[in-house]
């Protein structure tokens, strides 16, 4: 009997070893990916657009395109108590990676007393082809089962999407 729990017990930590190794193996393609972007970023066509539907007080996009295919997309986001700037990558129209920075205010825009940053808070989406592989805010890596892991996902995958389809709309 204790033969078979230490077999499954070692078979259990070695699973979960490669799919650690796998999971790093694909954040290392992805940050690769992204470095080559951004290094060929000059090359790219690059247009400047407002976004609707994303934040309530407006969203300056710049998108950053090589033939028909969307690349990048760099925007600000401000809301009634925020501003986001953020940087969304693509690759065969997929996303593949988001960085967002989130800047709260202690109160709202366009108040008498100008708005202070209270918190800011620094977001890394790693996407795969089974969806959200890695998230990152700060340095805390925030699971499945995690408070805020689905809003924030759907949040990205859905800012994402609406940069896409503006790209589409020329």
């Amino acid at each position: 009997m204790k033969w078979k729990l230490l077999i499954v017990t070692a078979i259990f930590i070695l699973s979960s070893q490669i799919v650690f190794a796998q999971t790093e193996k694909q954040i290392t393609a992805i940050r690769a990916k992204v470095a080559a972007i951004n290094k060929g970023a000059k090359n790219y066509t690059k247009k400047n657009k407002d976004v609707e539907d994303i934040s309530l007080e407006g969203t300056e996009a710049t998108f950053y395109s090589s033939r028909l295919s969307l690349k990048k997309v760099t925007a600000n986001m401000y809301g009634e108590t925020y501003k986001a700037t953020g940087e969304f990558y693509y690759e065969n129209g997929k996303l593949i990676f988001a960085f967002v920075k989130h800047n709260q205010y202690d109160t709202q825009i366009g108040m008498a007393k100008a708005p202070k940053v209270v918190r800011v808070e620094e977001r890394r989406y790693y996407f795969g082809d089974d969806g959200l592989i890695r998230l990152l805010v700060g340095k805390k890596e925030l699971k499945a089962g995690d408070e805020n892991y689905d809003e924030l996902k759907d949040s990205a995958i859905s800012i994402g999407e609406k940069f896409q389809e503006a790209f589409r709309q020329k």
